[in-house]
């Protein structure tokens, strides 16, 4: 609540002398104005008929009066506002050697309220910046420790079986092969991680742009379909695809969104665990088209829901590979839906887990 800047006693006692000292100047400025004009007799005549004068003349008095103290309440005023501005430079001064300054919350006349409200803004805008400094910063942190535990352990899997040979601890050319097949596998397993992060990182660079073609939707999924079919029967599974319309034209960027749904796809066969069947449907509605990639195996706990979209976040509870993914497959997808305007979000319950993006038409 915003709350009336209050004088102390010294600058109210100011204020008042300096209403008093305005009417008393302008009561001499009336004596001079008077002996100028040639009645200098005015003072004495005053001095010996000052209740006739006051009698004949009151009205123009009280007219004279009032101005008189009109103005010297307009200088009063005057006088609050510079008493007002000092103190506001103050506040801003105390404000400006804050880490964090907050927002001023005083009432002020309102012109002066115009530059305390710019102020403020500025402040909100200034600690929100720095807010996301600090978020970013803390990323940053958090991506390198990731980074960094996903790299050690296949690195060191490779450098010691590598070792082994090098040091020709070995007993045949069997054991050799063994060695350099895991020391591969792991190679493999650290290129998967760093080709997910350098894209990424692309699709997160402010520069990203999309090559935005005419497309349509259902013949994507179609598409996507019959790439995965191979794959869906060496796990039992079956993927089936909707689509309301049965054609659906959108101008999109056709290589980053069939990323996306590839890392949806995938994110189905390494956690839905006993699923049977993937759906891919797709409806148009009047500004929007909504593409949701569904199975119906084991549910997404409920305080997992909220971190999915995170890097290098992992549902299970171990850092395992055993699902040999890196953490950030859904993070892509869900930076290149928002790099076309669009939205993802994720529901799971016990029939079915649901992947459900939204994109504008165009």
């Amino acid at each position: 609540m915003k709350k009336r800047i209050k004088l102390n006693t010294r600058e109210k006692g100011v204020l008042l002398f300096e209403g008093i000292g305005a009417f008393l100047l302008f009561q001499i400025m009336n004596v001079f104005l008077i002996s100028m004009i040639g009645k200098s007799d005015f003072i004495q005549n005053f001095q010996t008929n000052w209740h006739n004068l006051l009698a004949d003349n009151l009205w123009k008095v009280m007219v004279v009066l009032v101005l008189q103290l009109i103005l010297s309440y307009f200088w009063v005023i005057t006088q609050y506002h510079r008493l007002e501005l000092r103190q506001i430079k103050r506040i801003l001064q105390q404000s400006a050697t804050a880490n964090l300054p907050k927002p001023i919350k005083v009432k002020v006349d309102h012109n002066l309220q115009d530059i305390i409200d710019s102020f403020n803004l500025l402040i909100d805008n200034m600690n929100r910046r720095s807010k996301e400094q600090e978020k970013s910063e803390k990323s940053k942190d958090e991506l390198i420790s990731n980074v960094s535990h996903d790299i050690r352990t296949p690195l060191t899997s490779v450098i010691g079986y590598l070792g082994l040979i090098e040091s020709k601890n070995y007993n045949d050319l069997g054991q050799i092969l063994k060695y350099t097949h895991i020391a591969y596998k792991k190679s493999l397993e650290m290129q998967n991680l760093v080709n997910s992060l350098f894209e990424f990182a692309n699709v997160q660079h402010a520069t990203s742009r999309l090559n935005m073609t005419k497309f349509d939707m259902a013949q994507m999924l179609d598409q996507l379909s019959a790439d995965f079919e191979l794959e869906a029967n060496k796990r039992g599974m079956e993927i089936i695809v909707n689509s309301d319309p049965d054609k659906i034209m959108m101008q999109g960027d056709t290589e980053k969104l069939g990323r996306v749904f590839n890392n949806l796809i995938m994110n189905a066969f390494k956690y839905g665990k006993g699923a049977t069947h993937i759906w891919l449907t797709a409806e148009q509605k009047e500004k929007e088209v909504v593409v949701t990639v569904a199975n119906n195996g084991q549910s997404i706990p409920k305080d997992s829901l909220d971190h999915v979209f995170d890097r290098f976040y992992r549902v299970e509870d171990s850092r395992s590979k055993k699902t040999g993914g890196t953490g950030l497959g859904l993070a892509i997808a869900q930076s290149m839906v928002k790099l076309h305007g669009g939205t993802i979000a994720v529901t799971s319950d016990k029939d079915r887990t649901s992947f459900i993006s939204h994109f504008p038409i165009v």
